[in-house]
């Protein structure tokens, strides 16, 4: 057994795989098998929270025979494997089959059945075509929708109904350059069609090693991960991450936690881990949904790290998830915070490992007027409105912000954030355009908003998200805390976005939330307490308010909210099929 207080630190080891050209992920993982092949390396939980751990060798021989499969169907090293399918120990074991063969994995958000999430289907298709992929993996119902739009070189695969059969007959071992192409990842799709950002093996492993550094992650540590592998923090934050530095990781599907929040604190307690993600609304959903009852037993006094990344990270959920679970033994300096972007393998910033997150209050009129973050004292009664820090920049990373013209901005002006990273894409694939505005010479423009303090940066939205009221400028995140207090409507299910309105000269605000089914006959009152709640928090009027079916609003590949996609189904009309009636 290696030895477990061993520090995983950016040092000789990493160093030298920098220096290597026949360094990849794959080299890693091997590695981590030949260290201890009967050492644990992935858990896997099911909906009733049993937990399943699997030993290197399990986990080797399981991808190995999907490898088998998949080179047999015609993959290929260097071919685009598209998988598409739910995020559970078959996806796990296919994803490392295709990299046993050399091939490049590209994980989409499977499709659903229902009719709103047809966009899923969409997003499946031209990503297989413009990735050109050899093989595309999708669940037995699917087969039939995408055969018809698929090219005609890409073979569509489904699992067996019992999956692939382990094997231990043994394969030739591929280790890919460096500077080869290492695996792909959709863009979030917030604002457009998601792109597919190209990675090579050095910007992954880049990547890596900066991340475990501003983690100081150690082979004492265990993992938890509920979200899903099509994510870039399920991906990479945890799947590549723990597995090539040999930490333990445990897997819990994204569809259990929501039915049962309760399974992600229980796992942490009974796999005794020490560090666990989430997106913001995961912790509001533990804060609100999770029954006393049902943590019987559970101790959290061993996790050092709660880290909060991929969306807007409000203060109030971190403040209330603290309350609510401190008696468990959740610490405040246990709570941290991050920066990620597909265009940037794995996460750029990070809260200091040993301390708290860091937030300030600012003024709220000059923040969203001027572009300026100026601390103020006094609540946010007075006019201040709260930014959380999403960290300082991983080893190897830099950032700055920069003006519409391309101005580098001092600390505290907001602009666009920009990232000089060694673990930046390669590019979009085919989208030489699209490429040339991301990538400016040594800097990642990102497309978010933030400012910094000294090291520490603070997100504060999205560019092409921006609602402009009057003068007044808003992020569609700024309305997700006032409508997470309204009972009957869905967690997190809402879109935000401006009208223009030449006859007023500004814009017009619009907000559609999705509304509890138990609570549809009360539509109207869940209206105008949106309309007061808005007005009385932010000072706002919004002009109009839409709800609609539970399930309408359906989120990105990624599970974030998609503002600009219904704003134009607003505007084409679309959104009317879903619409509920007030009633009286």
């Amino acid at each position: 057994m290696p030895d477990r207080g061993r520090t995983l630190r950016r040092g000789r080891v990493s160093r030298a795989a920098r220096r290597s050209p026949s360094d990849s992920l794959q080299r890693r993982l091997y590695a981590q098998r030949e260290r201890d092949a009967n050492a644990r390396a992935i858990a896997f939980v099911d909906a009733g929270g049993e937990i399943r751990w699997r030993t290197w060798r399990e986990l080797f021989e399981g991808a190995t025979g999907y490898a088998h499969w998949l080179a047999e169907a015609g993959l290929r090293p260097g071919d685009v494997a598209v998988l598409a399918v739910p995020s559970d120990e078959a996806c796990a074991r296919a994803l490392m089959g295709a990299l046993l063969v050399g091939a490049v994995p590209l994980l989409v958000a499977p499709p659903a059945f229902q009719d709103a999430s047809s966009h899923l289907l969409q997003v499946l298709v031209r990503t297989s075509r413009r990735a050109r992929a050899r093989i595309a993996l999708v669940p037995a119902g699917t087969a039939g929708l995408v055969a018809p739009h698929r090219r005609p070189r890409t073979r569509l695969l489904t699992l067996p109904e019992h999956g692939v059969a382990p094997s231990a007959d043994p394969l030739p071992v591929v280790q890919p350059p460096t500077e080869r192409i290492g695996a792909m990842q959709l863009t979030s799709g917030t604002t457009g069609f998601p792109r597919i950002c190209v990675w090579k093996h050095r910007g992954i492993l880049a990547a890596l090693d900066g991340m475990r550094g501003a983690m100081k992650l150690s082979s004492r540590d265990v993992c938890f991960n509920w979200t899903p592998l099509h994510h870039d923090m399920g991906l990479v934050n945890n799947f590549f991450l723990c597995l090539a530095s040999g930490v333990p990781v445990v897997m819990a599907r994204p569809q259990d936690f929501i039915r049962r929040p309760a399974l992600w604190l229980r796992g942490l307690s009974e796999t005794h881990s020490t560090v666990t993600w989430s997106p913001n609304f995961g912790f509001v959903v533990a804060t609100k949904r999770i029954r006393d009852d049902e943590l019987e037993g559970v101790r959290l006094d061993e996790v050092r790290g709660f880290y909060n990344a991929a969306e807007r990270i409000h203060l109030d959920s971190l403040q209330n998830f603290y309350k609510r679970f401190a008696p468990l033994g959740v610490r405040q300096e246990a709570l941290k915070t991050n920066f990620g972007c597909a265009e940037n393998a794995g996460g750029a910033t990070f809260s200091a490992p040993d301390g708290m997150y860091v937030h300030e209050l600012v003024d709220r009129a000059l923040l969203h007027e001027k572009g300026v973050a100026r601390p103020v004292t006094g609540g946010e009664e007075s006019g201040a409105v709260p930014v959380v820090g999403v960290g300082r920049p991983a080893p190897g990373i830099r950032v700055a912000v920069f003006s519409s013209a391309g101005r580098r901005l001092r600390d505290g002006h907001v602009g666009e954030l920009a990232l000089d990273t060694p673990s930046r894409m390669v590019g979009y694939l085919r989208q030489r355009r699209e490429t040339r505005r991301a990538l400016s010479r040594k800097w990642l423009r990102t497309g978010d908003l933030a400012y910094v303090r000294g090291r520490e940066v603070f997100w504060v939205g999205r560019r092409r998200e921006r609602i402009t009221v009057r003068g007044r400028k808003f992020d569609p995140s700024d309305f997700e805390q006032i409508l997470f207090g309204i009972p009957g409507l869905r967690t997190g299910c809402f879109a935000a976005f401006g009208i223009d309105d030449e006859t007023c000269g500004t814009q017009r605000l619009v907000i559609v939330a999705e509304v509890q089914e138990a609570a549809a006959d009360g539509a109207r009152g869940l209206l105008e307490q949106i309309r007061e709640r808005v007005s009385l928090q932010l000072g706002v009027g919004a002009d109009e308010v839409v709800l609609v079916k539970s399930g309408t609003l359906t989120k990105t590949s990624s599970g974030k909210r998609r503002h600009r996609f219904f704003h134009q189904a607003y505007l084409d009309g679309s959104l009317r099929a879903h619409t509920l009636p007030l009633g009286s």
